[in-house]
Parts: structure tokens; sequence; C-alpha cells
């Protein structure tokens, strides 16, 4: 009998399935991994996992089992819960070494000499102990997330639930919280259940689920369920049936091709999950436009560009050009500085320091910026609707905003509906959109006015791989079709591969800047991205 057995847990919200009949085993020093998109029903498993929601179906741990949180009260003390979010258990204003005296406090720990070592041994791997005296609000993203750790394993918990815990920070302080984790599974003999945006972290599990619209549509070891699929991935190849997916350089088909097996990838499950259920996604398309107006070689150049709050440089003397008909991709963890260069760039921010030249005008004024506004796009880190207002009706007030008339604002919106593959949900409202929806008529809004340069803030962040991948499919065709440029924040490093250029951002300093094909060339022994963006950070910490 397994140590944690999780048996047919179903968790609704209202009439919302959140998660469905979902099972799994674990034993005492594994690490279980959840790995989905943003609302696929990790963290409902989870949290029913912790006994801190309602929930059908039952969970034993230790023998015991439980199917409410009033029966999970006996064996609470031996679960630990690191909810979703940098930082969110912590207390801006306390110290480190506040934290820890504080969290055990919480769980009646007696702070006695054992205590006392055993708390240095988790600073020191989390390589916190010279910044006991620093209070959470002046931590790093990546310190933030190893503290908030340090304080869920203060208690010492036999079952150690970890809601996506590295996902927003610094490639490097991701290795650091793994290092910890790999250390206390052994050394304490944990059972840890990690939920993660990050493919490649499956590695480091001894057994993954693959969780997809409230489903676990596979589970057991990466590399097993990677064997699985190799006959349906093919390397890129025309797929004219109605039963073929082709995306960036794959295609996936369920039967036989005349053409080459590719290597597949975790994701790919993802993909050939979706043939199997005949969710095929819709095709995506863009009518070319014809302008005769000029526009000039560079875009958009920022020169020595800096943000300060107080003491706080979020942004220090940055240097950033962007060229026609190019993808430039800002990348970094959270809090590296990316949302407030582009903030700065729309004038959402004032600029402390440096020059700005937007489509070959200084910007010095706010009237500056108004003659542009029509030459612009945008696309928000939290894109807004008008929750009252159809998706028809929300992109007919974007319209008006750029002053285009009704009866063209009508062709066009159906246009987009059409080639961007959202025409069933034009009189849905906001809630009811899935993520990869909303992504797309985000877009809509942000090119009914045909800007020539689009600004984008971490767009594809909690979206799934399937519509991330239909979302850069989208990018390079409006870069193609319409010559438009693009600048894009992000932190997920695999999309450095559809930039055109990578920017690296590093607590408010550029790090790099350099052509996708360069920094492979410069760092030979790279096999990815986040390993080209892990060399920097060790050459500059």
């Amino acid at each position: 009998m397994a140590d944690l057995g999780v048996k047919n847990i179903t968790v609704a919200y209202k009439k919302k399935i959140a998660i469905r009949d979902a099972s799994l085993e674990a034993n005492r020093g594994e690490i279980i991994g959840f790995i989905g998109a943003d609302g696929a029903g990790k963290s409902s498993l989870m949290h029913a996992v912790a006994g801190i929601i309602k929930f059908k179906g039952e969970v034993v741990f230790k023998g015991y089992s439980y199917s409410s949180p009033k029966e999970c009260e006996k064996i609470r003390k031996d679960i630990g819960l690191m909810p979703q979010g940098i930082g969110l258990v912590l207390y801006r204003n306390l110290t480190v070494q506040e934290h820890i005296e504080f969290f055990a406090n919480i769980h009646n720990v007696k702070q006695d000499k054992a205590f006392k070592d055993y708390t240095e041994k988790l600073l020191h791997m989390a390589q916190l102990l010279k910044f006991k005296n620093r209070k959470a609000k002046n931590l790093s993203g990546g310190m933030m997330q190893k503290l908030s750790l340090v304080c869920t394993l203060i208690h010492k918990p036999q079952l150690l639930i970890l809601d996506e815990p590295t996902t927003g920070v610094d490639p490097l302080s991701r290795l650091e919280l793994w290092e910890i984790l790999n250390q206390i599974r052994k050394s304490e003999d944990v059972i840890a259940l990690i939920s993660t945006a990050y493919m490649q972290e499956a590695s480091k599990m001894d057994k993954i689920l693959l969780f997809d619209d409230g489903e676990i549509i596979a589970n057991g070891k990466s590399e097993t369920m990677i064997d699985s699929i190799r006959d349906f991935v093919y390397e890129k190849t025309p797929c004219e049936r109605e039963d073929c997916i082709e995306l960036d350089n794959t295609t996936y088909s369920l039967k036989p091709l005349n053409a080459r097996h590719k290597t597949p990838a975790l994701e790919d499950l993802f993909f050939v999950n979706a043939l199997k259920k005949n969710r095929i996604p819709p095709k995506i398309s863009i009518t070319e436009r014809k302008s005769e107006e000029s526009i000039p070689d560079v875009i958009m150049e920022a020169k020595g560009l800096t943000k300060r709050f107080g003491n706080f440089v979020a942004n220090d003397h940055i240097d950033v050009k962007l060229n026609k008909g190019e993808i430039v991709g800002l990348l970094g963890a959270n809090g590296a500085g990316k949302t407030t260069f582009i903030k700065m760039l729309l004038g959402l921010l004032p600029i402390d320091e440096g020059k700005l030249i937007l489509l070959g005008k200084p910007i010095k004024s706010g009237r500056d910026r108004l003659e542009l506004k029509a030459k612009i796009g945008y696309v928000s880190q939290h894109f807004a609707l008008y929750k009252n207002m159809s998706v028809e009706e929300n992109l007919l007030y974007f319209a008006s905003i750029h002053s285009i008339p009704t009866d063209k604002a009508v062709k066009l919106i159906k246009s987009y509906a059409d080639e961007l593959g959202f025409y069933e949900y034009l009189k849905h409202m906001p809630y009811e959109l899935p993520l990869g929806i909303n992504q797309r008529f985000s877009i809509a809004a942000a090119i009914l006015h045909q800007p020539v340069v689009l600004f984008l803030d971490e767009p594809t962040s909690g979206v799934d791989v399937i519509a991330r991948s239909q979302f850069w499919k989208l990018l390079r065709l409006l870069k193609n079709k319409w010559g438009m440029s693009i600048l894009i924040t992000t932190h997920y490093m695999s999309e450095a591969e559809f930039c055109d250029r990578v920017v690296l951002l590093k607590e408010g300093k550029k790090i790099a800047d350099d052509t996708v094909e360069n920094l492979y060339r410069k760092h030979p022994d790279a096999k990815n991205f986040e390993e080209i963006f892990l060399d920097y950070f060790r050459d500059k910490v």
C-alpha cells in the first residue's frame, strides 16, 4: 500500500468542474510533478489533498483516510502547503529571522538547539544566512520563494505540497530551489507534490502527471510518456487532413504519414492528446496589409532608460533598439524590470533618465505620444475586458477609441474573428472565454487600428502549450505579412527561440542583447536557451 493514495478526487466550484476523478499514489522520498497550464486543475487537486477545500473522493495518508477539510484536521500538522505566488506566505515588514520565529510559533515548534541547527541548515541551503536581518520586501523574487519554502519546512511536514514554487523566479534560483528540495526529500524522507509551468523540470521528478482541461491525461516517468507518442510526431510536413496538427516545425498525426519521425518532447503529449480527443486547434491566418506609409528602419530606440522608485532602481540605464519587421524578446524573471520598461515606452510611467525615440520621433511630452497613438498596439500583462459586454461589444468599443467607423469596425472584427479562430465566441461574455481565446481576442483588439509596432507584456503567461504555439504563429504572421515590429516580454526562456533577437534583463540591468543564433554560437555547450541564460546569471551574480 502506498504512503499516499489519492482516489477519484473531483473538485467543483458551483457548476464548474475544476478537476475530475483524479487519482495518484506516492511513497516517502518521492517527488510527484503536476504539469499543465493555469486552469488545468493542478491547484484544485493540491488544495483537496491539503484538506483546505471541499472535494468528492478520498485521500489516504499515513493509513488515515479523509474526505473533507474537517476530517483532515487530525493530520494537518504533517502537511506543508506553499501556495502559488511570489512570496505569498510572507509579510513585507518581517525579516528573514522574524519569519522563522513566526512560523515556528504558528506550528508550536519548540525553538531549542535542534530547531536552531535545523533552521540554520535550511537558511544555508537557501543561501539566506547572511540576509537574516533583511525584510521580505527587500528580497528578490527568487529569495522570497526560497524563504517561503524554508517557512513551509519549519515544522518538518511529511507531505510537502508546493504549488508552482519556481514560476516567475530566475533560472539560478530555480536550480537552488530544486537543490533544497532534493536534499530535504532525502534527509527528511518526505513526499513532495510539486506543480510547475516549466516542462524541463519534469526530469527532476520521480513521476509526473499531465493536466489538461480538468483531467489527468497521462502519468508516469517522463521518458516513458515521451516514448508512448513517438509514432505520432513528425518533422514538419504538409498535412491537409482534418486529423492532423501542424504547428511550428512539427506535424502531429494519429495516422501514418509519409514523413520522417521527429524526436518528441514532453509538451508534444498535449498535441497528441488534442488529436485523440478531436480538439483540433483552428487554422490561424492574417490578410496581407497594403500600406504606402513610410516606416523608419529603427522603430524604437531607448538610450539609457532609467526608472527609480525611491532608492530602488527598477531599470538601470537600459539601451534597446527595435528594428523594422523584427521580433525582440525581453526576457527575465519576475522583478527583472521587463514590465517597468514597457510602461516607460508607453508613457504609463515617467522616464527618470535617458532618451526615447519612437518611429523616428524623440518623445519629450504627452503630446508627442498622442501623435503616435494610431501606430502603436499594446497588450498588457493582465488584459482588461469589460465584463458586462460581449467579445464583439468589447471590440466595437476598442474600435471606437481609435475612431474607426462602425461599419468598417464590424467588417474588421468579423475578418479577425474568422482568421484568428474565435468567431464562435463573439457573442460570449469575457468570463466564458478560455485563456487561449482571450489571448487571440486581445491581439485582435490591439491591431484593430492596424499599428506598425506591437508591445506585448507577458501575453503567454499561464496559457496551455497549444495556445502558446498558436499565439507565436500569429505573431510571425503579423511580422511576415504586415511587416510589424514586435517587442514581447516573457519569463519563459523557451520562447527566445521564436524571436529574432533577445534582450536579457537581470535586476533592472541589461546583461545580453544579441540574435538567438549568435547567442548559441557564444554558448556552444548550451542544450537550450535556459542554459544560455544561466551562463549569464553565473557570470553576473
